[in-house]
């Protein structure tokens, strides 16, 4: 994987001078600032959602078109050097069918479907593994993305860059006022992280062999208070 450090951007900086001392008579001074680190990450897999459909007045009968057309799709990517561990048979749902007729509605049944969530990192050859599926009797692709399958790893660097972005600023300011940072007083991480963008659209398919996604950032934000003291205290 490929990092590259983003240039941070600040969120907020604050300063604080009324922070009473506990056990003392003086007033702890405080500077409160937030640091922002972002990674550069290519993606290296694709994850892509299908939905298979049945309908039809027996429900028995529906599971088993549905147990077939699965295996199908299922032996294909096998064959096509997807991992087992990354095709998953996701929601299962079975609802009334009912169609709208000029003598009013009609009950026909029942509508069956599946979602399959499939991961691979081919990405030269997704669109050839989108065909081959579409090709087995699946009705509809529910959700396509390109991911990367390290965005741990990544946002650990990104966090690393936001404290260290934090402590920068926090320097500054020190030296602008004329004091020196002290001991950190807290540190707090924002909740969660941002992940690389949902495809949108797909390419048509004489371009998509030569388009492979571009960069995506992840990123990461903390809050830490430094306390200030006197530069010959």
């Amino acid at each position: 994987m490929r990092f590259n450090m983003l240039c941070a951007l600040i969120v907020s900086v604050g300063l604080s001078t009324s922070v009473f001392a506990a056990n003392t008579h003086e007033h702890r001074r405080l500077v409160n600032v937030s640091g922002q680190g972002a990674v550069s990450v290519v993606p290296d897999a694709f994850t892509v959602s299908v939905v298979l459909e049945e309908r039809g007045p027996v429900v028995s009968k529906l599971n088993q078109q549905m147990s077939d057309r699965l295996a199908s799709v299922v032996q294909f990517l096998l064959k096509s050097g997807v991992e087992e561990k990354h095709i998953q048979s996701m929601s299962v749902n079975l609802n009334p069918w009912y169609e709208h007729t000029p003598n009013g509605r009609q009950d026909k049944g029942f509508i069956l479907t599946r979602e399959v969530r499939v991961t691979s990192t081919a990405l030269q050859s997704y669109d050839s593994l989108l065909d081959g599926i579409l090709g087995r009797g699946v009705d509809r692709i529910q959700r396509f993305e390109f991911i990367n399958l390290d965005a741990g790893e990544a946002y650990q660097q990104a966090l690393i860059a936001a404290v260290q972005d934090a402590k920068v600023r926090a320097g500054l300011l020190a030296r602008e006022m004329g004091v020196k940072l002290g001991n950190v007083i807290t540190i707090n991480e924002s909740a969660g992280h941002s992940m690389p963008p949902v495809m949108a659209t797909m390419r048509m398919k004489d371009e998509m062999s030569s388009s492979l996604p571009g960069q995506s950032d992840i990123t990461a934000t903390v809050s830490v208070s430094f306390e200030l003291i006197e530069k010959y205290h």
